[in-house]
């Protein structure tokens, strides 16, 4: 994820969430935002998501609140949803191994009630700071999450595969002995 952020130009990081169960995925965000301690919108968007999908919650609970846990997971694996983001906590720890796998504030086991939603499924949300919409490509490894509207993807895909490629020449000289400062040309 480090080197997908640093080539969209360090920019689209969520942060203040990471992978917590699971391991790193990637597809097309449908998103919803919560009030603190309720969580039927994310009932709403497990229905609408196609298969694939990575759910993207923004909770005014920020970790809070334990928004899922085991039966939401387990509807959401029935459904083949890829991820889910969640700018709050998860809970039943004991029980969540994924798929799919999820990323949270942490860990809480303060429940939840089903009464309203803050924003409606598919709307714009700010996720960790990030501006997240429907559509958009979210991926996520241990490293962190990173948000590319869908006309960024191919670009930031293509950067990332030269960063990589740089990365591996300068790795090839640091094995032959040069050092960091010749190798990436410090001033």
């Amino acid at each position: 994820m480090a080197t997908l952020h640093e080539a969209a130009g360090r920019r689209h990081l969520v942060r203040d969430v990471r992978l917590l169960v699971g391991e790193p995925f990637a597809g097309p965000a449908v998103t919803v935002g919560i009030p603190a301690g309720d969580n039927l919108g994310i009932h709403l968007a497990l229905e609408r998501a196609e298969p694939g999908a990575v759910l993207c919650v923004a909770s005014a609970g920020r970790g809070v609140y334990g928004v899922v846990g085991e039966l939401l997971l387990e509807a959401a694996r029935v459904r083949g949803i890829a991820g889910l983001v969640i700018e709050d906590g998860i809970r039943d720890g004991h029980e969540l191994i994924g798929p799919p796998a999820v990323a949270a504030c942490g860990w809480s086991p303060l429940g939840t009630v089903k009464r309203r939603v803050r924003d409606p499924v598919g709307g714009d949300v700010a996720l960790g700071g990030t501006l997240v919409r429907s559509g958009d490509w979210v991926t996520c490894d241990r490293d962190g999450i990173v948000v590319l509207g869908a006309e960024a993807v191919d670009a930031v895909i293509r950067a990332a595969e030269a960063r990589v490629s740089k990365e591996t020449e300068v790795r090839q000289q640091l094995s032959a002995g040069i050092s960091t400062h010749e190798a990436l040309g410090l001033p």
